[in-house]
């Protein structure tokens, strides 16, 4: 192996991750004979990483006998032959900068609590042209495992680069390595993809190797999202019936059944349909799934289907806005079992009494508790009270189960609703007659809600 200057930023501390990493890697290095040659260890503070960048290439530059740098931030953890595995793809004419897989810390959206959800993405971007006319380094949102990756930019994490590299950036541009620059936006880029503007414009190959793996230490907001998002329930054991009433709107079904079938396959889907509305049981047959006609409401449409007759231990409510994620039924089936609930809240994805555990708009309902107590306040045998034109049906299923002691919120089981009042979808006549009975179906809940309190 070359002989390669070692060199990373600090701020003073360093995490330990960092510090046993570095002392794996020179221990594999005597102990292998490779060629690890000075450091440059320099210090710097946050704003000031161009600089200290910018420090070490010309550090670089001015050590003789040295043909290699190889550059790794303070908070990195990585193997102990890495510098060797890097050396082994790197090549100084064809793959003069060779970088390990590296992954910064996006924060997606706020939380809720004024701190924000937060993903991991990998640092491996391509230039490419933007719908405003504009051209940026964006991040690949997947890569291929074990794998020589040629891309435009990448984060200065971990890179191995060549001396002819820093030669080349310096005649063209001076000292400036990492000096901050615009993007064709306006916005000031980063240092790292900075240094791969310039690199970029000489011709520089750039490649990434996926196998050469490191992790990255941030502090991250943890929350019950989190949990459940990375808790993997034992599979669901128990078939399910997806009940879902439907007025004129058949292209949904496709994307409904497609979703559903991806997701699991322990669950069935009955659509009832409207006597005359042959569209729709054209686009249901094309699917093959299973129908059955019934005139009037939600409420009506779902208690007609359980009328005639379920074959499975649960049934799930739904309109068909619906996308099943992979693994619904496992959180809703471990949350029932594990927790005693019959009447099991899936997660809506937008509604925010769905997402703090406290309503369900998608319930999972055990069939022998309708059977024996009914979901509605109707008695055995109602799933749904059939006074309500469409909204306040699941609030009188939720309250009902809540009252009796059997409701569940399965966080984990993502039924996401699709509907215009979260932005997710564009209003139609469907929705516009459903919400044109909301006030109505809210008297009625109120009114219904007194009369039946425990």
């Amino acid at each position: 192996m070359p002989d390669t200057l070692l060199a990373y930023l600090h701020p003073n501390d360093i995490p330990a991750t960092f510090h046993k990493s570095l002392l794996d890697l020179l221990g594999f290095d005597m102990t292998h004979r490779q060629h690890l040659g000075p450091w440059a260890s320099v210090r710097c503070a946050t704003g000031g990483v161009p600089e200290g960048r910018n420090q070490v290439m010309a550090q670089f530059l001015a050590t003789d006998g040295i043909d290699w740098l190889f550059m790794v931030d303070a908070d990195m953890g990585f193997a102990p032959d890495i510098v060797e595995r890097l050396h082994r793809v790197a090549d100084a004419t064809d793959r003069p900068i060779v970088g390990g897989l590296c992954f910064a810390q996006r924060e997606n959206a706020d939380d809720g609590l004024h701190g924000f959800r937060c993903e991991a993405r990998p640092t491996i971007y391509d230039y490419i042209d933007h719908p405003d006319g504009h051209r940026r380094f964006t991040g690949r949102a997947h890569y291929p495992a074990n794998s020589l990756v040629r891309c435009a930019a990448t984060g200065a994490a971990c890179l191995l680069i060549h001396k002819s590299v820093a030669r080349r950036v310096f005649d063209e541009y001076g000292a400036t390595w990492f000096d901050r620059v615009r993007g064709t936006d306006g916005s000031l880029l980063g240092e790292d993809i900075s240094f791969f503007v310039r690199t970029s414009a000489l011709e520089v190959p750039l490649h990434v190797h996926t196998g050469i793996r490191l992790t990255h230490f941030k502090n991250v907001w943890l929350g019950e999202v989190d949990f459940w998002s990375q808790f993997v329930p034992p599979p669901a054991t128990e078939r399910a019936t997806v009940i879902v009433p439907v007025l004129n709107r058949p292209d949904n079904v496709r994307p409904l059944v497609e979703s559903l079938r991806a997701s699991t396959g322990l669950a069935d889907v009955l659509f009832v349909t409207e006597p005359d509305d042959p569209t729709e049981w054209a686009a249901i047959d094309a699917v093959g799934a299973a129908r059955m006609t019934h005139p009037g409401t939600f409420a009506e449409k779902v208690n007609a289907a359980c009328r005639a007759g379920i074959a499975t231990p649960w049934v799930l409510l739904v309109g068909d806005d619906v996308v099943f994620r992979p693994g619904w039924l496992d959180h809703a089936q471990f949350v029932a079992h594990k927790f005693g609930g019959k009447v099991v809240a899936t997660n809506d994805l937008g509604n925010p009494r769905v997402m703090a555990g406290e309503h369900a708009t998608h319930p999972l309902i055990s069939v022998d508790y309708i059977a024996e107590q009914g979901a509605s306040w109707d008695g055995p045998g109602v799933v749904c009270h059939e006074g309500y034109r469409h909204w306040f049906v699941d609030d009188e299923i939720t309250t009902a189960a809540k009252q009796r002691g059997v409701f569940q919120a399965a966080l984990g089981a993502i039924v996401e609703h699709r509907h215009p009042i979260f932005g997710k979808a564009s209003d139609d006549d469907v929705y516009r007659l459903g919400q044109s009975h909301a006030q109505r179906d809210a008297t009625l809940f109120r009114k219904r809600a007194r009369q039946y309190a425990a």
